[in-house]
C-alpha cells in the first residue's frame, strides 16, 4: 500500500475498544461500530491495528497477519517490551478468557495457551504490567467453574437481570500471567481488594496501581483503590479529600506524571455521559475538579498518555449507551487534555502549517527530516479531527 493511501485514512468510529502507547504513538485495537439502521454494526476485524503519531497527527492501519483474535469489546491490552496482549471482552458467541500475542515487529499474531487456572471469561475488565509479567483484575463475566471458585479471596455475583441460560456477574478476580513460562497465577494477596465490579479504570504509577469506579450491582461507584504491587497489599478505599467525583463507569483514568491521576468522562449513576475532568493528587490524596473550555461527553472510550505528558482520549460514546431508542453517536475526534505547554518546536511546526501559503516556498530550506514531518502534518489536517486541546 502506497504511504499517501495509508496516512489518508482514519479509524471507523467505534466504543469498547483498546489503546495502549508504543514507539511514542497510539495503537488502538478492536472494539464495536454502531450503524444508524444496524445494517453495517459490526465487532471491528481483529486484524487490523491503527497506529496515530501525535507528532505528525496522522493515522496508518497496519494489517497484521497470524492468527489474529476475533473482533472483540471490552477487552484490555497490555504492551510488554514488543509484544501486545490482547486479553478477554465480548464477542458474537459471548464472553471470552482467550490470550492473543501480537509481535509488533512482524505484526504477526498468535493465540497464547496458559497453564493453570485461567481468569474467567469476562469483558470490562482492568489490566496493567509489572516487570514484564500481565495483571488483570475484575470483569463482567459468566459463572466461574468449581476451581476458579476455590481461588481464595474470589467473589463473583450474579447479575439477576442476565438471561437465565447465560447467567453473568461482576468478579474480584485478580489473576497473573507470567509470559516467560506461559502460566497463570491467581494471586494471594494482604489487605481488603475492591468490591467485585466492572467497567472501572486503572492506572499504574511505579509499584502502584490506582483502581477507580465501576459498577457493581445498581450502583456506580465513586471508590478509590490502590494495591502495591511489590507487596500484593490492597490499601481498601482510599480516604480521599476535596469535592469527590461523582460515581460512574465506562471511564478512564491515566497517570499524568508520578504525582498525579486523570480522570474523564464516564457514564453516571443516572445513566448520563459525563465530560467531567478530575485530577487526583497522590501526595494528598486530593481531588481537584479541572475546568474545561469544551462539554465533550464520552463513555467507553480510551486514553493514553502521549510522549509530550498530554491525555489522548479516543473514540467511545456520547450518548446513553443503554438507551434502546437510540443509536449512541460514536466520537471521531481525539481530545487532547494538556496541562503543560506545548513546546516551541511544536509550536512552529502548528505555525508553518496554518501559513502554509505564504512558507511553503522556504521548506526547501528546512532539514529533510522537518520537510517530512510538515508534509505528514499537512496530510494529516485533512484527515484527522483533533479537538478540545
Amino acid at each position: 500500500m502506497a504511504e499517501e493511501s495509508m496516512f489518508s485514512v482514519q479509524p471507523f468510529r467505534r466504543t469498547g475498544h483498546v489503546a495502549v502507547t508504543y514507539n511514542k504513538c497510539m495503537l488502538v485495537w478492536g472494539g464495536y461500530k454502531n450503524s444508524t439502521d444496524d445494517t453495517d454494526a459490526r465487532y471491528l476485524p481483529g486484524s487490523e491495528l491503527w497506529v496515530f503519531d501525535p507528532l505528525a497527527e496522522r493515522w496508518q492501519l497496519k494489517p497484521c497477519e497470524g492468527s489474529a483474535p476475533p473482533g472483540t469489546s471490552g477487552a484490555t491490552a497490555i504492551v510488554v517490551s514488543d509484544s501486545l496482549y490482547i486479553f478477554g471482552g465480548y464477542r458474537d458467541n459471548g464472553n471470552t478468557n482467550d490470550l492473543y500475542r501480537l509481535d509488533l515487529d512482524s505484526l504477526v499474531w498468535e493465540f497464547v495457551v496458559g497453564e493453570n487456572v485461567p481468569p474467567v471469561p469476562c469483558d470490562k475488565l482492568v489490566g496493567w504490567q509489572y516487570r514484564d509479567k500481565l495483571f488483570f483484575f475484575g470483569g463482567f463475566g459468566v459463572i466461574p467453574t468449581a476451581e476458579v471458585n476455590q481461588q481464595k479471596g474470589f467473589q463473583f455475583v450474579v447479575d439477576e437481570s442476565t438471561p437465565w441460560h447465560y447467567r453473568r456477574g461482576w468478579n474480584n478476580q485478580f489473576v497473573m500471567f507470567d509470559p516467560e513460562i506461559t502460566a497463570w497465577k491467581w494471586l494471594t494477596y494482604d489487605g481488603t481488594a475492591p468490591l467485585p465490579r466492572a467497567a472501572h479504570a486503572a492506572a499504574r504509577i511505579s509499584n502502584r496501581v490506582y483502581i477507580f469506579g465501576g459498577r457493581y450491582r445498581n450502583t456506580r461507584m465513586n471508590d478509590t483503590h490502590c494495591v502495591d504491587m511489590t507487596t500484593l497489599t490492597w490499601s481498601g478505599s482510599l480516604p480521599t479529600r476535596g469535592p469527590q467525583p461523582r460515581g460512574r463507569s465506562w471511564h478512564s483514568l491515566t497517570g499524568l506524571s508520578s504525582e498525579r491521576l486523570v480522570l474523564y468522562g464516564g457514564f453516571s449513576q443516572n445513566s448520563e455521559p459525563l465530560s467531567d475532568c478530575w485530577l487526583l493528587e497522590l501526595s494528598s490524596l486530593t481531588w481537584i475538579q479541572v475546568a474545561l473550555p469544551f462539554q465533550k461527553p464520552r463513555l467507553w472510550h480510551s486514553a493514553v498518555l502521549s510522549p509530550f505528558d498530554e491525555v489522548l482520549i479516543y473514540g467511545g460514546c456520547t450518548q446513553n449507551i443503554l438507551d434502546q431508542d437510540i443509536i449512541p453517536e460514536h466520537a471521531g475526534e481525539i481530545i487532547i487534555l494538556r496541562f503543560t505547554p506545548k513546546s516551541l518546536f511544536r509550536i512552529c511546526l502548528d505555525r508553518t502549517i496554518q501559513c502554509e501559503g505564504v512558507l511553503r516556498c522556504y521548506w526547501p530550506l528546512l532539514p529533510n527530516s522537518v520537510q517530512q514531518l510538515l508534509r505528514s502534518r499537512l496530510i494529516g489536517s485533512r484527515h484527522t479531527s483533533l479537538g478540545g486541546s
